[in-house]
């Protein structure tokens, strides 16, 4: 006896719901195998090592074939037949597009991931890097000894600008405003400074050259700083020539150098005491001058931002200052950040990133690293974020209000981008996959989605550049 027409259909639907599960679970099953045998560290995985979505998928692969078999036996249990060609037709349909949803499943399961896609082989022979300039969207220069290298959006190498025979390149300046570079050329790796070159970084081009004693550098406007044994000089940035001359007191010693659109700052050590000035970058006239709260030799200091001018110091004395120091535009101290205490330890690498009146950078509590973001306008802690049994390796500005952090663990390397404000996290963590990452690099945002990094380990066994893209397939 013929079967009512609704039960008829119940059944055929039953079976293309069966075909659509049994879809998705031969996909989940691949896909989990290629996860444990493929993608896994050792091309095997643990519990603690597998990929991220392994367990997700080894739960809805069985629940999917589960459902897939009690769908096909419904219609079997009350008595249907053979199932007719477009009813076959109809579940083969089915199953087909049932694939479209269980991808993206998928693909949510394993959250966004990042993997290579270009990057230079290393150049030979090995020397130590300097630093990187990042002076437009998309073109990066990277120094090493024995040169400069520029590279464009896409990873290529442009121009290069090799350093003079046996006179190692010590030395760029921070910044590069107008699209020009200064860097240094020493006798020595020990002696930095004998030679200041400024360079046109977009074509690599040298726009002027200038023989001195040990030498620091720093770009300040239109202007260059050059700051030797005796005096801190200003350069027209673009011609060379000389625009003013400060002259250093015959007991002190400039220990370090920077510069923002107005000011040139340059730090002395005189005796076992220190001090800051600030310089018109045009004229050379004082705008201010200001004491370091410091009563010993100065083991570290570097200039961490001009604006506002912000320092990280630390004293040869055992209980000496050691810490970011913070000023305002008149050159008064308004606070500090101290580089241990109970919240942490300052770690020094990866380079902390300032952006606004916010510090960003990695601590160390216990064993464990972080992030912590401080107030530039009175040292106060905004926010930290822990990163469990993971290391910080990378921190950079990646767009408006948040800051990249790039982890590693044991098995894998995540960039995970937090909100400068309170430090959460603006979305999950992306995996990074198999980069050929040294121990020290810096990495910038490119088109949407995309990341360059610059390898800076020294043995020259890396990519020096690398491009990384979002996944797009398995």
């Amino acid at each position: 006896m013929e079967r009512p027409r609704p039960v008829r259909l119940m059944g055929h639907a039953a079976r293309a719901a069966a075909a659509a599960f049994a879809a998705v679970a031969a996909l989940y099953l691949v896909l989990l195998a290629k996860l444990v045998l493929t993608s896994g560290p050792g091309r095997m995985c643990g519990i603690d090592s597998c990929p991220r979505g392994t367990t997700a998928l080894a739960l809805l692969a069985p629940l999917c074939a589960a459902a897939a078999w009690l769908l096909w036996r419904m219609p079997r249990r009350r008595g249907h037949g053979r199932a007719p060609v477009r009813v076959r037709v109809i579940a083969a349909c089915a199953a087909t597009a049932a694939l479209v949803p269980g991808w993206l499943g998928f693909e949510q399961i394993r959250g966004p991931q990042l993997d290579l896609s270009g990057w230079q082989a290393p150049v030979h022979p090995a020397a130590a890097p300097v630093g990187v300039w990042a002076p437009a969207p998309g073109m990066l220069v990277r120094a090493r000894t024995d040169g400069l290298v520029a590279y464009d959006g896409e990873g290529r190498k442009g121009w290069r600008l090799p350093a003079p025979e046996r006179t190692p390149l010590c030395a760029l300046s921070r910044t590069s405003p107008s699209g020009t570079g200064l860097l240094a050329y020493g006798e020595s790796v020990g002696a930095c400074g004998s030679q200041v070159v400024a360079v046109d970084l977009a074509e690599g081009r040298v726009r002027w050259t200038r023989d001195t004693g040990r030498a620091l550098v720093a770009a300040a406007g239109t202007s260059a700083v050059v700051a030797d044994r005796d005096t801190v000089t200003g350069l027209d940035l673009r011609g060379g020539q000389e625009l003013w001359r400060v002259p250093v007191p015959a007991d002190c010693t400039v220990k370090a150098v920077d510069g923002s659109e107005r000011h040139a700052l340059y730090v002395e050590e005189c005796g076992d005491s220190a001090r800051i000035t600030a310089v018109d970058a045009r004229t050379g006239t004082r705008a201010w001058q200001t004491a370091l709260p410091t009563s010993s030799r100065l083991r570290e200091v570097r200039v961490l931002s001009a604006v506002p001018p912000v320092l990280r110091v630390t004293e040869t004395a055992e209980r000496g200052t050691d810490a970011v120091l913070l000023f305002d535009a008149g050159g008064r101290a308004r606070g500090s950040v101290p580089a241990s205490g109970p919240a942490g330890d300052l770690l020094s690498e990866p380079p902390p990133v300032l952006t606004g009146d916010t510090l960003v950078t990695a601590v160390k509590q216990g064993e464990r690293t972080g992030v912590s973001a401080y107030s530039l306008t009175d040292g106060r802690r905004l926010w930290h974020a822990g990163a469990g049994d993971e290391e910080v390796r990378g921190l950079a500005p990646t767009g408006r209000g948040e800051v990249g952090v790039v982890t590693s663990g044991p098995w894998w390397t995540y960039l995970t981008h937090r909100g400068l404000a309170d430090g959460a996290r603006r979305a999950r963590p992306t995996v990074l996959r198999d980069l050929p990452l040294g121990e020290r690099f810096a990495f910038y945002p490119g088109p949407p989605g995309s990341y360059a990094f610059v390898n800076l380990d020294r043995k020259g066994l890396l990519p020096p550049v690398f491009d990384i893209d979002p996944v797009f397939g398995w």
